[in-house]
């Protein structure tokens, strides 16, 4: 009768977990939909973070991680944007910073976060 009863205290833990574990899992899918990474490359000149900024904050995008560097006359910035408050659908951001990027002479690639994670597992 024990072994019995353990077993039903395991399955009903078990069950306690596999749904805690969706939960968990929901929670960071969404979070990783809400956030993107955005690079910026192109030939180093005053005003390329003013510019991609500019872009993000007139759609109401929080910026939460930014790294740069030149190296020699080369600009590169990487971006973790968090989208979920914005004002436009991610699409339309997307092509308004490929249109700036162009318009200045720059490459802007964006996307999910998500996605850039699931491309440089190793």
């Amino acid at each position: 009768m024990k072994k019995k009863e353990t077993q039903v205290k395991v399955q009903g833990r078990m069950k306690v977990l596999a749904a805690h574990a969706r939960v968990v899992a929901g929670a960071q899918a969404a979070k990783a939909e809400s956030r993107i990474v955005i690079a910026v490359i192109g030939e180093d000149r005053p005003g390329i973070m003013a510019g991609v900024t500019g872009v993000l904050a007139g759609v109401n995008a929080n910026i939460l991680d930014v790294s740069q560097t030149i190296m020699s006359d080369l600009f590169t910035m990487v971006m973790l944007v968090d989208i979920k408050k914005i004002t436009v659908p991610y699409s339309k951001l997307k092509a308004t910073l490929e249109a700036y990027g162009r318009s200045s002479g720059l490459s802007i690639i964006s996307q999910h976060e998500e996605i850039f994670q699931a491309m440089h597992r190793i």
